[in-house]
């Protein structure tokens, strides 16, 4: 098995190993497995020459003695992908009892020997199956066979925004399944977009301002019954407008709130911090500049910080990767932001929070150094 490879090819026939090998050769991704079970091979199962690796025509195939159901359960949360090439019904009586979950599943795809059609079978959306079908149909020049109802309509969908932006929603299945039930029944379901999000608006109705947002909750029963749902994407904790003195929160279930994954946090911070200071002072900060702690896709600070237990914790606490950065790296970009001849004397750079939050959001800092008790924190926006 090579784990750098996030796709499985599973065949039982020659036509199928066949097939197979066209396919890693077009991705150049893919590990092959040959299901040969034979009944005088069945004592083969538990023993160490339950795989084989043979090469055929320079590619790399792994021979299975092993019964098709046990094997994939043993390989099914270690892919992304699984490309079955065999009949339908073989590959739903051997996964029946592994599917748990659309967030969790593996992409499965199933495809006949003769490579006619490439059928998207589950996790089309959350799994990137139906992408990864349209993917290999083309390579293969087959028919791509989708059923999602989105898709079969032509529209976009809530779940798949969400995976584009890495986004949060609360009570996600739940909104997901009521926003696409809505598109495909043609109900007008309202999209604000608070940014320069590119995603696939179909469907959805687009509300191109804060004011037109603001007026579905105005007296004017017509405008207030335009829209049942409307799904609004912002890292905001509210939307506000001096100008036009407007301020939306969230708090109406007409709204539904999807959050992009998109901020970056720079931290410095004097040794042995507490943690609950450190945490505490993030949430003022985010709070304090209207940001939704839901769009924190890490935070980063030096590398000497590498072991610092209270911003290890703020990254369990968030569920966010903790990046750190070499004093090299910060030396290049430090000379943009305010010194300090006592973070040099301590830490061998200029200033840490502000340069970090540059380089993780590819140079878009947009809130400067923030000073708290011994902290300090900076902003950037990620693109994604």
């Amino acid at each position: 098995m090579n784990i750098d490879s996030n796709t499985a090819i599973i065949c039982l026939t020659q036509n199928g190993k066949k097939l197979a090998c066209k396919m890693k050769s077009l991705m150049n991704d893919g590990d092959i497995y040959f299901i040969q079970n034979k009944k005088d091979e069945s004592s083969k199962e538990n023993s160490s020459k339950t795989i084989q690796v043979n090469i055929e025509d320079n590619i790399e195939i792994y021979t299975v003695h092993k019964r098709i159901k046990l094997f994939v359960g043993d390989i099914f949360d270690k892919y992304n992908y699984i490309v079955f090439i065999m009949a339908t019904g073989i590959v739903i009586r051997t996964i029946a009892h592994l599917v748990t979950s659309k967030f969790s599943d593996p992409a499965i795809l199933v495809t006949d020997e003769m490579g006619t059609n490439v059928i998207s079978l589950l996790s089309g959306h959350m799994g990137g199956a139906n992408e990864k079908t349209l993917y290999i149909s083309n390579l293969l020049h087959a028919n791509p066979v989708i059923t999602t109802a989105t898709d079969v309509n032509k529209k976009s969908s809530l779940d798949m925004i969400a995976k584009k932006l890495d986004g949060y929603i609360e009570n996600f299945r739940d909104n997901v399944k009521d926003i696409n039930a809505m598109l495909v029944n043609n109900e007008p379901v309202g999209l604000y977009i608070d940014g320069d999000y590119d995603i696939d608006t179909r469907g959805f109705n687009v509300i191109g301002s804060l004011e037109e947002l603001s007026d579905c909750y105005s007296s004017n029963e017509t405008n207030r019954n335009k829209f049942e749902k409307i799904v609004v994407i912002t890292n905001k904790n509210k939307l506000n407008s001096d100008k036009l003195e407007i301020s939306i929160s969230f708090e109406s279930d007409k709204l539904i709130k999807l959050v992009p994954k998109d901020i970056v946090v720079g931290i410095g911070c004097r040794r042995d911090i507490d943690s609950h200071l450190l945490k505490d002072s993030l949430q003022d900060f985010l709070e304090n500049n209207n940001i939704d702690i839901n769009a924190i896709r890490k935070i980063g600070s030096i590398e000497v910080k590498k072991d610092e237990k209270a911003i290890i914790d703020l990254s369990k606490y968030l569920g966010v990767t903790f990046k750190t950065l070499s004093a090299e790296d910060i030396s290049k970009v430090d000379y943009l932001f305010d010194k300090s001849e006592w973070v040099k004397k301590n830490v061998g750079v200029y200033s840490v929070a502000e340069p970090v939050a540059h380089i993780l959001s590819g140079g878009n800092l947009i809130i400067e150094k923030n000073k708290y008790k011994g902290i300090t924190f900076s902003v950037g926006r990620a693109k994604i």
